[in-house]
């Protein structure tokens, strides 16, 4: 049937169907269900949804925009129904999948055929679901459906790759075991006794693999054949096709998938709370945080999502209003941040609402009080809260966000609908989040009833937790302990009276006028200036009929990129500002809009969505704009300053890599050790004085994009200029200078890490700067990524993290590979690297030319394709604007470049690059603790670099 524009008023006369949730009183509550699929009225393609005759629901959506076209297909079975002998087996066969059909046998096909088309694929496992997807060029839709479709008909599931796709997926396990997240996350589903969410998920050379009993290849087999069934699938479509023709298509390919008439497996094994909850974790993690986290599992209520009960709740328990818990924990110093959310299916038929705070040192000490500070507030959430001006407002802010819903890539697009497809009814799979039909008290009350302590578990989380116990297969340590009858009973008593529920958001649009019919929407303009204000507008070509706009005001100072004491200050300042604005910033993302301060070249104030309320949130984000700490707000600030710099070295190790590559290639960077030593030091008078400093030595540029016209703009340069005080010193507009590359020259930097595994980025830059470089260079890029990933993932199996990367250094273009492996240490993967760059070179030799043409067109149809929305539209700009090219051209150079490249262009750019033994070269070596005994890898011609001082001195920036 095809798409009905259904508002969020649509009457009950429209509907028909209905869904039934028995509530914890025995009563029934009905939400109706629409009759057909509910589209945002922004949007304007064209839908259509249909049952194939073997039971595989699907959504198709033609839109003649769109240069690639996507598809996902989902399957309902996931991680919690592999065999206990085989855990991870729906993860390993997802990967398996990828390597040949019976009709197209070759297990590099996919992705050479999606590489040459403009392609993208990936694929996900977890709890319940399966979920592959892609997206290619228009033009190879036919083809991609078909090789696609054949994955869920013929799959070859080669034996002979068993070993190959087991160590694949025990390196993408191995980048995760040192990850916080999911340590604590095993470590819950094991306090879960017999319930199938207490099992190892990912999978790894442990698990997968033949035992007694059970032969991996066999079991797999019989997986597939069990589970993968039509009945149970569901497929999203997106082209620029009419819908008859995706009609066709999508019963041609998807409609001979075989039905085997499975029922949909479920988890129903009840969980034993005498067991599980009412217990306090102590957990010391790998990263340096100081968390308290109250979590409460909860019955799975998806079902209810059309009451969103469990967004009600927490919605009421994170408002940062006045006597909200934030509030109140803040003012003591307790916390920095508090945050609620849900997960209603994160254990299958059980899932989590939990409480995430943030504390400081003093709230270290006060995690007793803290939690009976958030449980008196859900005693009165259980009082007073159940009130229908919250749902009123709750309403009001999703409908609004519905009303001019933006799109997204076509590649996310169809993934998260064949996933929502899985969750919800087929008609409410695109309007499902945003669905509030009715206020039921009811459902609320039975989420409330379970925030109690039988269900709930503390976990304490911090370097600093007593620990009697390591976990398997993730780093971590942990001690759980039993929370007394005495502390519950502290819980039960009043509400402490600085405790209070949230007033009335005043935010929340009212208008949704455009502004902007009588503006030019073709150039950029420059609409005020100066001796220290500079005004930009640009108003949107595609999307000049939503009410939104990207508002920037950039304090530009040269003392961020110059001085350490002044950059550790505006850092210092933008944290502080995010706490002290808090409440307003909760208050904005409710009614739309986005309010956020970081540090660019200076400061950086944005604004962003509805523009009805953009100059009440402009007025207010102005006012207290220079912060004014006590010692002890600046020393909380110091010490999570120092934790995020020192958690850096627990991230990917190939984040690592790019890290600090991207530091080596831009001036404004010092060494992580000055950093602290100077946030350490910094005191409340030297806080005060690096602020003042920037407000004395800046220049400010704005840029309006979107729904704003001149006189609001106009009333935006009166208001800044009120609060920032005129500039002693008038300063010219900087930015970060850039890498000049040098001839037979290559900076290494080698640094351990306190994670596993190595990581190696290794960039190449090419002498001649220009366009013509950097469009060779993307063609490039996604023939070599493919035939890399193949090679040294595929075959090798030396890393789930590997591939080829173009990149600009401000006018020259570099050109390299990055790789995370569990498996060589660094002297042994650059070798590799070394070797394949030869390799590489005799595939290009005999790259034809019908293979190019394809790599290019795909090139540049990503290129020219229509923005998504409208901060992708505005994106090509605001980097000009940024870089102050304010010609605004780099994109449309870039496109003509692009145009103009050929096959030897192609070939000539690798010579002069990746071969050529005279150009500069940005090597980064990240050694993990797997490979601390082994060597790092010497380069030819290197020049190390031991600190970002050293850097300073031996290369040059302009």
């Amino acid at each position: 049937m095809k798409k009905t524009m259904l508002v969020a008023s649509i009457t009950l006369a429209l509907l028909s169907g209905c869904v039934a949730t028995q509530n914890g009183t025995g009563n029934t509550s009905v939400a109706p269900l629409a009759n057909e699929l509910v589209v945002s009225p922004n949007d304007n393609r064209q839908y259509k949804t249909l049952t194939l005759p073997n039971g595989i629901e699907v959504i198709l959506v033609s839109d003649p925009e769109v240069e690639k076209s996507a598809a996902a297909l989902s399957v309902g079975v996931g991680l919690l129904h592999d065999p206990m002998s085989q855990q991870g087996m729906a993860h390993y066969l997802e990967h398996m999948l990828f390597l040949g059909t019976d009709r197209f046998p070759d297990t590099q096909g996919y992705k050479d055929f999606m590489s040459r088309n403009g392609g993208s694929h990936n694929a996900y496992t977890w709890l319940d679901i399966t979920n592959y997807m892609f997206k290619v060029n228009n033009q190879a839709y036919d083809e991609a459906l078909d090789r696609f479709s054949d994955f869920f008909k013929a799959p070859k599931l080669y034996p002979e790759y068993t070993d190959k796709e087991k160590n694949a997926v025990n390196a993408e396990w191995s980048m995760r075991r040192e990850l916080d997240f999911f340590g604590q996350y095993k470590l819950s589903r094991s306090m879960m006794g017999s319930h199938p969410a207490n099992r190892f998920l990912i999978g790894n050379l442990e698990t997968l693999g033949d035992k007694p009993g059970s032969n991996l290849h066999q079991e797999t087999v019989a997986f597939y054949n069990k589970y993968y069934s039509a009945n149970i699938m569901k497929l999203a479509m997106i082209s620029n096709l009419p819908l008859s023709d995706m009609t066709e298509k999508a019963q041609r390919y998807f409609a001979t998938i075989e039905d085997k008439q499975i029922e949909k497996p479920q988890v129903k094994t009840k969980l034993d709370f005498s067991k599980l909850g009412q217990k306090r974790i102590h957990y010391v993690p790998n990263e340096d945080v100081k968390t308290l986290k109250l979590d409460f599992t909860i019955a799975n209520n998806r079902e209810e999502f059309a009451f969103k009960p469990n967004y009600f709740v927490t919605y009421l328990l994170s408002n940062e209003m006045q006597g909200s818990p934030a509030q109140v924990l803040k003012q003591k110093g307790w916390i920095s941040e508090l945050t609620a959310n849900a997960a209603p299916d994160l254990y299958g038929n059980f899932g989590a609402l939990s409480v995430d705070i943030q504390l400081t040192d003093q709230g270290m000490q006060q995690r007793e009080q803290i939690v009976a500070t958030v449980m008196q507030y859900i005693a009165l959430i259980k009082e007073q809260g159940i009130d229908s001006k919250y749902f009123n407002e709750i309403k009001t802010s999703l409908a609004n966000q519905f009303r001019f819903l933006e799109r997204g890539d076509e590649f996310g697009y169809v993934s998260d609908l064949a996933d929502s497809m899985q969750k919800y009814p087929l008609n409410h799979a695109i309007n499902a989040p945003y669905h509030f039909a009715d206020f039921n008290e009811q459902a609320v009350e039975n989420v409330l009833e379970q925030l109690n302590p039988q269900q709930l578990r503390i976990w304490y989380i911090s370097k600093q937790e007593p620990n009697d116990q390591k976990l398997h297969f993730y780093d971590g340590r942990y001690q759980i302990t039993d929370i007394t009858e005495q502390e519950v009973a502290s819980w039960q008593g009043e509400p402490a009276p600085e405790l209070s529920l949230p007033s009335i958001n005043r935010l929340l649009p009212e208008r949704f006028d455009i502004v902007t019919h009588s503006e030019n929407s073709d150039t950029v303009d420059k609409i005020y200036e100066d001796s220290t204000v500079a005004v930009w507008q640009k108003t949107s070509e595609k999307y000049s009929e939503q009410p939104k706009g990207r508002l920037f005001v950039h304090i530009n100072s040269p003392l961020t990129l110059e001085s350490a004491q002044v950059q550790v200050a505006a850092a210092l300042w933008a944290d502080l500002y995010a706490i002290e604005k808090a409440k307003l910033q909760t208050e904005a993302s409710i009614a739309g809009m986005g309010m956020r301060m970081n540090v660019n070249n200076g400061l950086l104030l944005t604004l962003s969505g509805f523009t009805d309320k953009q100059g009440m949130l402009l007025s207010q984000s102005l006012k207290g704009l220079k912060v004014e700490p006590t010692a002890k707000q600046l020393e909380q600030a110091v010490d999570r300053y120092v934790r995020d710099i020192q958690n850096q070295r627990q991230q990917f190790p190939f984040y690592q890599a790019f890290g600090r590559y991207q530091s080596l290639v831009r001036t404004g960077n010092f060494d992580e050790t000055l950093l602290i030593d100077t946030a350490t030091k910094m005191t409340t008078d030297a806080f005060s004085k690096a602020q003042n400093d920037i407000l004395n030595h800046h220049t400010v540029r704005m840029f309006g994009y979107g729904n704003y016209d001149k006189q609001f703009l106009a009333e935006v340069v009166k208001q800044v200029k009120e609060t920032l005080s005129k500039p002693v010193e008038r300063n010219d507009y900087v930015r970060a200078g850039y890498l000049k590359p040098k001839a037979g020259e290559a900076l290494v930097w080698q640094q351990d890490s306190e994670t596993a595994d190595v990581a190696i980025v290794d960039m190449f830059v090419h002498p001649e700067p220009g366009y013509a470089q950097k469009a060779a260079a993307q063609i490039l890029k996604s023939h070599l990524s493919s035939h890399l990933f193949n090679t040294l993932r595929t075959e090798e199996q030396l890393a789930y993290a590997v591939g080829a990367v173009a990149q600009s250094i401000d006018d020259h273009s570099a050109f390299g590979f990055y790789i995370q492996t569990p498996v060589l240490d660094a002297q042994s993967m650059q070798a590799r690297f070394d070797r394949y760059r030869n390799e590489y070179a005799k595939a290009l030799k005999e790259l034809d030319e019908e293979t190019f043409a394809q790599l290019k067109q795909a090139a540049l149809l990503s290129l020219k394709q229509v923005p998504k929305n409208l901060a992708e539209e505005s994106q090509p700009i605001l980097i000009d604007w940024y870089r102050d090219n304010l010609t605004f051209d780099s994109k449309a150079k870039l496109i003509a470049a692009t145009e103009q490249v050929t096959l030897a262009d192609i070939q000539s750019y690798y010579q002069q690059s990746m071969l050529n033994t005279d150009a500069s070269r940005i090597n980064v070596q990240i050694r993990g603790k797997k490979f601390a005994d082994k060597p790092f890898a010497t380069i030819p011609n290197e020049v190390k670099l031991g600190s970002m001082a050293e850097l300073y001195k031996k290369a040059r920036f302009e």
